[in-house]
């Protein structure tokens, strides 16, 4: 067989082969990954940098996300990946909360964060201490979260676990909902 009939039908082979990968594979692909025209974002934020003050100019809250889908339909939500939000107390850092995934309903007074949830205090008055759990409800101007997964809180004077969790950050309140363990030693004075 000439060198030029072999190239040729060696050509058309291949170009056969791609056209049927496109319209085989290809079409198949897209059909699965079509968006749902109820969950298309109408807006997107990306490296976003968001900060909330009090009248007096006073940090309250600030946001951190690569980035921050909004939908309007079929109802008011944020969804970020890996969020970063920092509560502050009087103008300092307080708290700091960082997760893989998050989203904020009703006009940012609920947030739902998940995947990893890790919250750490960072007011270097107060004791250290850590929360880890896979998902946190927070009411962000009310100060409250709650979480019905297992929660474990760490700090200096020990260790505590629970199946859910209720906390008001303003009054110091804590509920640990059930399956309590852990060991705790008070701070000495």
């Amino acid at each position: 067989m000439d060198a030029r009939n072999l190239l040729s039908v060696s050509g058309a082979l291949l170009l056969l082969g791609a056209t049927g990968y496109y319209w085989g594979m290809g079409h198949h692909q897209d059909i699965l990954m079509a968006p749902d025209e109820n969950r298309r974002p109408d807006y997107v934020v990306t490296d976003i940098h968001s900060q909330e003050t009090d009248e007096a100019g006073r940090l309250l809250r600030r946001l951190e996300a690569p980035i921050i889908r909004h939908y309007d339909k079929p109802q008011d939500v944020a969804e970020m990946d890996a969020p970063v939000i920092t509560l502050y107390s009087k103008g300092q850092e307080a708290w700091q909360i960082t997760a893989q995934h998050g989203s904020s309903l009703a006009q940012n007074t609920e947030v739902q964060l998940s995947g990893h949830v890790h919250a750490e205090r960072r007011d270097p008055a107060a004791v250290a201490v850590t929360l880890d759990t896979e998902s946190l409800h927070i009411f962000p101007r009310e100060e409250r979260l709650s979480s019905t997964s297992v929660v474990s809180i760490k700090s200096p004077q020990g260790h505590l676990s629970s199946k859910g969790i209720k906390a008001n950050m303003k009054s110091g309140e804590l509920l640990l909902n059930e399956n309590v363990t852990g060991s705790y030693a008070p701070a000495p004075r």
